[in-house]
């Protein structure tokens, strides 16, 4: 077993507790205890898949044989932001109101937290990986702008066309680039 096998341990740690966050929300639906929205629906499958993704992505550093403390935990905030946005998707009791408003309601601390996180696998692609700056980064860097508009406007239609682009591109970028491991 070599150094990143031990660090995926960890990782995949952070990732399946994200991914319990959602499926636990989803049968509270299921089960009638919430009421589902539509577009809570669409960020509970993009947090899924992000997270699905980033532990997908992240075996390219297998064969990377020294890590430094402080890479390691810049590698493991995205992790870490992603279970917080899954946690932050579901209320901790009974809501009376669709998932949407729930959504809406908590919409700063939701897409400030995805802001950081997004921000925070271009430092990690940069210090852990040592990718150049590239288009990935300016991706990151627009997506990061449509999180701070979606934290602070209400306006339903706009949080529809953005999360629908941003599922959209999420689908594209998987079909194109990450259908291989290894």
């Amino acid at each position: 077993m070599n150094v990143y096998e031990f660090i995926l341990i960890l990782s995949s740690i952070i990732v399946g507790l994200g991914v319990a966050e959602l499926f636990g929300g989803v049968v509270r639906v299921l089960r009638g205890e919430l009421k589902a929205g539509a577009l809570h629906a669409v960020w509970v499958t993009l947090i899924f898949i992000f997270q699905v993704q980033w532990l997908w992505a992240s075996w390219e550093l297998h064969g990377r044989g020294a890590w430094l403390f402080p890479e390691f935990i810049l590698f493991i905030i995205g992790p870490i932001g992603y279970f917080m946005a899954a946690a932050m998707l579901f209320p901790a009791r009974d809501y009376g109101e669709s998932l949407d408003g729930h959504l809406l309601e908590r919409r700063r601390p939701f897409f400030l937290l995805l802001a950081l996180t997004t921000a925070s696998l271009s430092a990690s692609g940069w210090l852990v990986v040592n990718d150049p700056v590239g288009y990935q980064d300016l991706s990151r860097l627009l997506v990061i702008a449509l999180y701070g508009v979606l934290a602070v406007t209400r306006r339903r239609s706009f949080h529809w066309v953005s999360s629908l682009s941003i599922l959209g591109a999420l689908l594209w970028f998987t079909y194109y680039f990450t259908f291989r491991v290894g």
